[in-house]
């Protein structure tokens, strides 16, 4: 990598993360309404794809763009809650089958790897059944998403990819389950929006550069 290349991916990278604490900020106050903030929902993670096919991770550019379509449709008005779902769960099948390489490439991590497994199917099965009663009329939706996301993050660690990565995508998780206590268990205090945007941009930055180094 020239030095040139070098530093247009920290602009890259830093402009990503600017535009999404912008996107934050929306929410105490800075003056950006809709319809520029579905825009700068998704640019954030738009400019991470760029990145990301910059540096040859094509499959990870699709994983950041199909999630880029997922933030805007959940900000449109109306919210488009089932295409949202459906670019999300591509963009979970895309990072599944990046890790289902690694594994088949390096193999096993291993006892730990096993551990935090059984750990994510204990945590997946107890949380689908505590919100399955509230999920209405995406109950199929919303079911296959939850799989869709577990299997991702099981396979996460259970491959030897870089800890960044694997902290990425228990950070996706982690965020997901978040919205999902707000949409169907109404849990919502103060915290949770805050709470949600941060995990998921810090997800998707430790994805990004993570996998990066992990491209064929």
């Amino acid at each position: 990598m020239t030095a040139s290349e070098h530093r247009t991916g920290l602009v890259l990278l830093f402009a990503a993360a600017a535009l999404a604490l912008l996107y934050l900020l929306t929410g105490y106050g800075v003056p950006i309404a809709y319809p520029a903030t579905v825009a700068l929902k998704a640019s954030g993670i738009l400019l991470l794809a760029v990145f990301a096919a910059r540096r040859q991770a094509f499959l990870l550019a699709l994983a950041l763009a199909a999630s880029a379509i997922g933030d805007a449709m959940l900000v449109l008005d109306p919210v488009r809650m089932t295409l949202g779902i459906a670019a999300f769960g591509t963009a979970h099948l895309v990072y599944g089958w990046i890790f289902l390489r690694q594994l088949r490439k390096s193999g096993l991590r291993g006892p730990v790897g096993y551990g935090l497994a059984a750990l994510l199917v204990v945590f997946g099965v107890a949380m689908l059944a505590w919100i399955q009663p509230g999920m209405g009329e995406l109950r199929i939706p919303a079911t296959a998403y939850n799989a869709i996301i577990l299997v991702m993050a099981i396979l996460a660690v259970m491959s030897r990819a870089p800890w960044l990565a694997v902290i990425g995508a228990l950070l996706f998780l982690a965020s997901d389950s978040l919205i999902a206590l707000d949409l169907f268990r109404d849990y919502d205090p103060a915290w949770r929006g805050p709470a949600v945007w941060i995990s998921y941009v810090a997800a998707q930055f430790c994805l990004t550069l993570g996998l990066v180094r992990e491209r064929p």
